[in-house]
């Protein structure tokens, strides 16, 4: 039988648990509450308390666990979650949180997480949801048209360039890239190489690109040739 009981739970903020916060705002949950023995005692002393997240009401593991030696007077505590150990868990679902005192084992039933009207509002901003904002961490997804009023920088580095994928009427990629020679290229399928994939012809201020002109010299020269081939031929026909 369990010894002990906790009596109310206030949990006073969750800082920084939204996709859109300040990188230098503490990922925090400051929390308070009572505890009394199972005949309504208040606790008194230095006690091990032990803190668990999941993501369900019972059952499942512990997604975060963290212990404090917490000291009570008339059973009253506050601890700081996230102060020992990173919370780094996703909050945009259910959470559930288990307390354990001592080694008196889990209380029943979990607490579900709540959020306060200002952190509710925080997930979003200027009225659209944080689910409608671009991320620059994680791989975003999103629709509708994007327009730019400046430039679009895309950088690559050392290892491979920078790349922008392209999507046909039926689900096929190509990739456009510039690769370390300056040269634009398309392929269709992910390219292997820097190399890789079909040059774009690129033109400089006022001049014609060395493909163009090495492309045009080598069609001009095949006319030649055959041009050339023309002319024996009719002449030796002419002959006597």
């Amino acid at each position: 039988m369990k010894r002990f009981r906790i009596l109310m739970v206030v949990v006073i903020g969750i800082m920084c648990l939204t996709a859109i916060a300040y990188a230098d705002v503490p990922r925090v949950i400051n929390y308070q509450g009572k505890f009394t023995d199972n005949e309504d005692n208040p606790l008194s002393g230095n006690y091990l308390v032990t803190f668990k997240f999941y993501d369900a009401a019972s059952g499942s593991s512990a997604l975060w666990e963290e212990g404090h030696i917490l000291t009570m007077k008339n059973g009253v505590f506050n601890a700081l979650l996230g102060s020992i150990r990173p919370l780094d868990m996703d909050f945009n679902k259910d959470l559930w949180l288990g307390v354990e005192v001592a080694s008196d084992g889990e209380m029943s039933p979990r607490i579900k997480l709540t959020s306060s009207a200002y952190a509710m509002n925080a997930e979003s901003l200027d009225m659209l949801d944080s689910s409608q904002l671009l991320r620059n961490d994680v791989d975003s997804v999103m629709s509708g048209s994007l327009t730019l009023k400046k430039d679009l920088v895309l950088r690559g580095n050392t290892s491979a360039p920078s790349r922008i994928i392209l999507t046909d009427g039926q689900g096929r990629e190509y990739y456009l890239w510039m690769d370390n020679s300056g040269n634009l290229r398309i392929k269709q399928g992910s390219p292997s190489s820097s190399k890789d994939g079909d040059m774009i012809l690129k033109q400089k201020a006022g001049g014609i690109s060395n493909v163009l002109m090495r492309n045009a010299t080598l069609i001009l020269l095949a006319m030649a040739i055959l041009i050339g081939i023309k002319i024996l031929s009719s002449a030796k026909k002419k002959q006597p």
